[in-house]
């Protein structure tokens, strides 16, 4: 992380910057801050790590939150809440922005605006050790038990190889049901699932693909339009320098620590 570190919980106070003509650079700028929503359980992109005694947010996503927020000239602020509740949040006024490895689907931007994407990558399975042999191909996931967390863009994929999918609101409970014979499967981002199998003895990667990939962007209120922008020219930035890569790889060696 770029070392600021962000105590977990953070209260909202006082006017987030949020109406129906959505969120402008210049109410951030008055504010003084940049509140951002995101749900911490999604490593190497946002999870909780105790840092000198303390729990700290860390991560890729919290990592770009900052360049974003030092861009503008605000402090950053971080508010923490189901993956599922965070377009909610941002339509009811309570966060100016969501970056928390969200993809923009159609039905989510029926919803919200969103910048251009930061990250695109693979989804990946995730199973028992025992089912290596069985599980070989996406046709061997029809049918079975799969998990996926609450609201992501995997639950739809998985729902089109099963109808019995179970969602729940963190992907940390959800490879814990794998872990404990609940599940047959997962379906997570490949990222995520490399961090879970070093995680877990008796889960790993599956050798195979589901026909799909993972796209991430940042989220805004509807009607931000320079605030969008803005954040445009920083993912610009920050890919053209090379630091987008730079910042993914140091909060993949955070992650493993």
């Amino acid at each position: 992380m770029k070392k600021m570190l962000m105590i977990l919980g953070l209260m909202l106070v006082g006017v987030v910057g949020c109406s129906q003509n959505g969120v402008s650079v210049e109410s951030i700028e008055k504010n003084g801050s940049l509140l951002v929503g995101l749900s911490a359980d999604y490593p190497p992109f946002e999870s909780v790590k105790m840092i000198d005694g303390k729990e700290t947010l860390v991560g890729f996503d919290v990592m770009l939150a900052e360049e974003i927020a030092n861009e503008l000239g605000v402090k950053v602020e971080f508010k923490q809440m189901d993956f599922s509740g965070l377009v909610g949040a941002l339509q009811a006024s309570q966060v100016d922005m969501v970056i928390s490895g969200m993809s923009p689907d159609e039905e989510r931007q029926k919803q919200v605006d969103f910048s251009d994407l930061y990250y695109t990558g693979e989804n990946a399975v995730l199973i028992r050790t025992e089912s290596v042999d069985s599980i070989k191909s996406e046709d061997d996931l029809k049918g079975i038990k799969i998990g996926t967390q609450l609201g992501s863009v995997q639950s739809p994929i998985a729902y089109e190889l099963t109808e019995n999918v179970k969602e729940l609101a963190t992907t940390q409970a959800i490879v814990l049901e794998l872990s404990n014979g609940n599940l047959d499967a997962v379906i997570v981002g490949k990222e995520i699932a490399n961090r879970y199998a070093e995680q877990f003895e008796n889960v790993e990667v599956a050798d195979l693909k589901v026909s799909s990939e993972e796209y991430m962007a940042v989220a805004m209120p509807k009607g931000s339009t320079d605030l969008v922008e803005k954040v445009n020219e920083v993912i610009a930035s920050l890919k053209a320098n090379g630091k987008l890569d730079e910042m993914l790889e140091e909060a993949i060696t955070i992650s493993n620590q």
